[in-house]
């Protein structure tokens, strides 16, 4: 373990492969970036944060969050913020670099700048096992076995992301954000189906057509849009899967809801800025393409 000696607390901190974890106490501190970080040896990063005693507020793209004991955050720490811990404190935080996390798990950026608590299933597991990182010391494992480590706790934020796609936290009426949550969870069940659609919800849910429509109106995108944007990001995940490297990619795009592979090629290639077989073949993410197409 690596100890900082100008930091005012104790922090101990260990480095594997491109993962880090630290954990850190200590009295009021403030931690800022006041510029972006520019490319070349310092690679962007995302850092997660859990709060283990006392409170901090994050200030980042104009919004001020909350930190209070049991809460979990993600942001890029690469961009401009302000992190205060107004007392006493206890944190442990991960530093993932940014493109390999983004190309695991595109959905990453759904966690970003919302609490999570870990009270929630996806957390509370990322918790255990960011404690376990902390507690084990990684000299003493084969090196090989530590990287696994390293990977799985990735994989496990990607897992979170993946829930965060049926539960986003907005700022909605609650009855809303019900029925929000029913019809995402109706349509992941049926994810494979390509003929479903608002008709099936209506009958399936008693929810009429209209009040759908009303649900998605306050939502950054309608229902259809959201049913195509999670297939083609599910597709994304499946392509790269160790489970699914002995399937044709026409059968994950089949298995995901796609019927027509030249049709799926097309809307893939325009949605990530690559062929679904040159990101199978280990080309990296196009970040730039996606940021261009959320503009």
């Amino acid at each position: 373990m690596d100890t900082v000696e100008d930091f005012p607390g104790t922090y101990r901190s260990q480095t594997l492969g491109a993962l880090t974890v630290t954990q850190a106490a200590g009295a009021r501190h403030s931690v800022q970036r006041d510029s972006p970080l520019r490319t070349g040896s310092n690679e962007p990063y995302l850092l997660v944060i859990w709060q283990r005693r006392g409170t901090a507020t994050l200030v980042q793209h104009g919004s001020a969050l909350r930190l209070v004991p049991g809460d979990m955050l993600v942001h890029e720490a690469g961009q401009p913020y302000r992190l205060d811990f107004e007392g006493p404190f206890e944190v442990t935080v991960a530093r993932i670099p940014a493109a390999p996390m983004r190309s695991l798990c595109p959905l990453v950026d759904t966690l970003l700048g919302v609490v999570q608590n870990c009270r929630q299933p996806q957390v509370a597991l990322l918790t255990a096992m960011a404690d376990c990182h902390v507690a084990t010391d990684y000299a003493a494992l084969p090196r090989a076995a530590a990287l696994h480590a390293a990977e799985a706790l990735r994989q496990t934020l990607a897992a979170c992301a993946l829930g965060a796609v049926v539960a986003e936290q907005q700022r909605r009426p609650s009855m809303s954000q019900y029925h929000l949550g029913r019809i995402r969870q109706y349509a992941l069940k049926r994810i494979g189906d390509s003929s479903l659609s608002i008709n099936e919800l209506v009958e399936a849910l008693g929810i009429s057509a209209a009040h759908i429509h009303r649900l998605f109106a306050g939502e950054a995108q309608s229902f259809s849009t959201w049913l195509w944007d999670t297939r083609l990001k599910l597709c994304h995940l499946a392509l790269r899967a160790p489970e699914c490297s002995g399937q044709p990619i026409s059968q994950i795009a089949y298995q995901f809801g796609f019927s027509h592979p030249a049709h799926f090629s097309r809307a893939y290639r325009n949605h990530f800025g690559m062929t679904p077989s040159a990101w199978r073949a280990g080309a990296p993410a196009a970040a730039d393409h996606a940021a261009t197409r959320r503009r």
